[in-house]
């Protein structure tokens, strides 16, 4: 009878450590898996970091250009009560010239 469980038995552990082999195989490549994607998860990281920077520095591109065009609007509307004014006296000397001239 006992050499009837050798058979098994050995049959039984070289399976067992078959098995144990693959499940080590696995483990490794588990692990190479994890520090990939831990590599990969520093690299977007980074990337983010500098997506935040590009956000904070076009946040005060897009405040200087506001300023920029708010100065040039003023500028302009400045500039048209000047010309109203310009052409208000013109047109009080045309008024004078066509009373005491003509």
């Amino acid at each position: 009878m006992q050499q009837q469980y050798a058979p098994q038995e050995s049959s039984y552990s070289s399976s067992r450590a078959e098995a144990l082999h693959n499940v080590e195989t696995t483990i490794v490549e588990l692990g190479s898996i994890f520090t990939q994607l831990a590599e990969m998860v520093a690299a977007q990281g980074e990337m983010t970091q500098r997506i935040d920077e590009n956000i904070d520095e076009t946040l005060g591109n897009v405040d200087n250009a506001k300023q920029q065009l708010m100065k040039y609007l003023n500028n302009i509307s400045s500039n048209r009560w000047l010309m109203m004014k310009v052409f208000a006296i013109l047109l009080v000397f045309l008024v004078m010239f066509i009373m005491f001239i003509a």
